[in-house]
């Protein structure tokens, strides 16, 4: 009973720790501590007091935590390191909440999105042929809105002005120039505002047709 007792606390004990697994030695039992770009911050699981060690992104196959999840932006390092040579047909993208990388490396919606283009469109899916078509609709609207925004404002400006000209001469009310300039800068407002929600629409369907290319490769 003794035995069993130990046998259970050592393996609840190694169940909780974050594994790293590296191409030149056995895992590494750790807590992880960052994730940069270039390296891995982590402490001995068996000595949490202990110094910070450090190791190279590239030097890592995967990092298991301790929930059974594994880091995401190791996911391509495993698929891409048994061929050295790679090309756009086997690069995938790695979606991290509203980031998108590739290699490890941060990449824009913009620059993901040529990328996806460059694929011949009759390999693809219905429905990433789809998300591509819907990126690229409300693309087109969020270009369109944020050419109005100006131009409502400097139109108010412009025809505000004129009324506030026209006061002086007795022709026009000083209120209706005031009016018409709020009601210009009120359309740019509410302009600008909806090329931003086209914008995050158009990044959400460029990220959901990302998870489509990576299936379809």
């Amino acid at each position: 009973m003794k035995y069993l007792f130990l046998f259970l606390a050592f393996s609840l004990q190694v169940v909780a720790q974050d594994t790293i697994f590296t191409k030149t030695q056995d895992p590494l039992l750790v807590r992880v501590l960052e994730i940069s770009k270039i390296e891995v911050s982590y402490k001995n699981f068996y000595n949490p007091d202990g110094v910070i060690y450090k190791i190279g992104n590239s030097q890592i196959v995967k990092i298991v935590y301790e929930n059974g999840k594994e880091e995401s932006r190791f996911q391509l390092t495993q698929k891409t390191d048994a061929n050295p040579v790679v090309t756009l047909n086997n690069q995938q993208f790695v979606i991290e909440g509203h980031h998108i990388s590739m290699n490890n490396i941060d990449i824009s919606h913009k620059e993901a999105f040529k990328m996806m283009l460059k694929r011949d469109a009759h390999l693809n899916s219905d429905a990433l042929n789809d998300c591509l078509l819907n990126a690229e609709s409300k693309k087109n609207g969020q270009l369109g809105f944020i050419i109005v925004s100006p131009l409502c404002f400097v139109g108010g400006v412009y025809f505000g002005y004129k009324h506030a000209k026209n006061y002086y001469y007795g022709q026009r009310s000083i209120t209706e120039g005031k009016e018409i300039f709020l009601t210009g800068a009120a359309l740019a407002v509410i302009t600008a505002t909806t090329a931003l929600i086209y914008k995050s629409i158009k990044n959400k369907q460029i990220r959901k047709a990302a998870l489509l290319y990576n299936q379809e490769l």
